[in-house]
């Protein structure tokens, strides 16, 4: 019985959220809602979110390009006017796509991408832990105890099967942590329960040794405590208090999730898989296949999140003279990536939504070192069949109300000012996307405004 939780977890490559020190029933009790009648969501509804941490440039994603600001404050790094050399992809006659972004106009062009810009709020610090905090938390300030709003999504609400969020790398991202069951999955492929051979000395692991050896991290789910005694584990101990049963009922639930999730995974990577599109060879290409795969089976996968880092361009970002520089690189890694899903995804992208998260904005005005530092109001983006596109005059390709680039128009003089605040963003993501209309409860003390991307 020498099998660790750390292990069992570690082998499986599945990471199941763990019991956080509060009674899930009696915080849903707190906020006036049932735990034994929660709504179920809308079917077949997934939310993909991307957090590009580091802090992605979005004046140089989403260019303003008829801003005449826009080329005072960068004389180096600016993307230049469309049809010029290293120019940007026209969108709507002001704004326009970084070049290396290219694979997307078309998503624009027929209404399933849109951009939205100078988004943020007002308590942006510029620290990327404190920012990556509120974004993935949804709550200003002190983050420290709280959970994530795509947690509090599941908390609040009924799925359609065990595997409702998967992150894909190596550890839960604090935006799924919490109370309800999340996966964090390195690679579907990676799920079996033991190698032949490994160097912790484990060979033919049998299936009772390993719902032991839950039993032992979890306790004490019926099927987990039988698989205990058929392989000679001692039985758990019981106490009296009760939290601490309750504690243990929802440890037993999250270990049959587990259980339930591992085999629907499992299930899937038995199948042979042909996208309908040929990814980049990169990280990111290689992430997004695998979440199409997950989508495509109809699982009831609900939030999937990914990680895409390296945008905090100090230096050396590159413009429309450099467009293969760092940042260059990171736009064409992600449009590529992005462009790929998208036509793999096929009809089910139309019940499938994308959006850009990152740690804030940058200047408005380039550095000393060719790059731009850490700055206020972002620029995301949205894509998928649910994506709001559709205006009188033809598809939409940036929502927002543009604050202007003139020094007298900046956040301090320096900044893009945000005239979007990101939680009403995510407000419409989790109601009116997914279904959920305990929005107040998943993002709390914040007055929702109407954005209107979904």
């Amino acid at each position: 019985m020498n099998v660790t939780r750390r292990f069992f977890l570690k082998s499986t490559a599945a990471l199941a959220a763990t019991y956080c020190g509060v009674n899930p029933g009696r915080l849903l009790a707190e906020v006036g809602l049932d735990p034994n009648n929660l709504l179920t969501v809308r079917r077949s509804k997934t939310l993909v979110v991307i957090f590009l941490r580091g802090g992605m440039d979005g004046l140089n994603m989403v260019v303003p390009y008829k801003d005449p600001g826009y080329y005072k404050l960068r004389k180096n790094i600016a993307l230049a006017e469309p049809g010029k050399t290293g120019g940007v992809v026209d969108l709507d006659g002001f704004f326009g796509l970084h070049p290396r972004a290219a694979a997307l106009a078309p998503l624009f062009n027929n209404g399933q991408a849109v951009a939205l810009h100078a988004v943020g709020y007002d308590l942006n610090t510029r620290s990327h832990f404190e920012e990556q905090d509120t974004w993935e938390t949804g709550i200003g300030g002190n983050t420290i105890a709280s959970d994530g709003w795509l947690n509090r999504h599941l908390l609040t609400s009924q799925g359609h099967g065990p595997i409702r969020a998967v992150s894909i790398g190596d550890a839960l991202p604090r935006i799924l942590r919490g109370r309800a069951p999340a996966f964090a999955v390195r690679g579907i492929t990676d799920l079996g329960l033991f190698p032949e051979k490994n160097k912790n000395g484990f060979s033919d692991a049998s299936q009772s040794r390993v719902y032991a050896a839950l039993e032992h991290a979890y306790c004490c789910d019926p099927r987990v405590t039988a698989a205990a005694a058929a392989a000679g584990a001692p039985a758990p101990q019981v106490h009296g208090d009760a939290d601490e049963q309750s504690a243990r009922d929802l440890l037993s639930s999250t270990a049959q999730t587990t259980f339930e999730g591992m085999e629907q995974l499992k299930a899937i990577t038995s199948r042979p898989y042909s996208p309908a599109a040929k990814y980049p060879d990169s990280d990111l290409g290689k992430k997004l296949e695998q979440v199409a795969r997950l989508i495509k089976a109809n699982i009831g996968l609900e939030v999937v999140e990914v990680d895409y880092g390296g945008w905090d361009t100090h230096q050396n970002q590159g413009g429309s003279t450099d467009l293969n520089g760092n940042y260059g690189k990171l736009v064409g890694g992600l449009a590529d990536a992005l462009a790929a899903f998208a036509a793999d995804l096929e009809k089910h992208m139309d019940d499938t939504l994308v959006v850009t998260l990152s740690d804030f904005g940058r200047t408005a005005a380039e550095n000393g070192t060719g790059g731009t530092d850490h700055g206020w109001a972002n620029c995301m983006f949205a894509m998928g069949g649910p994506v709001l596109a559709a205006s009188p005059n033809g598809p939409r390709h940036v929502i927002g109300n543009w604050p202007g680039l003139e020094k007298e128009q900046l956040h301090e003089k320096r900044d893009l000012l945000h005239t979007t605040d990101f939680r009403d963003v995510l407000g419409e993501l989790v109601s009116t996307h997914l279904g959920n209309p305990n929005i107040k409860t998943i993002l709390p003390s914040h007055e929702f405004k109407k954005v209107g991307l979904v």
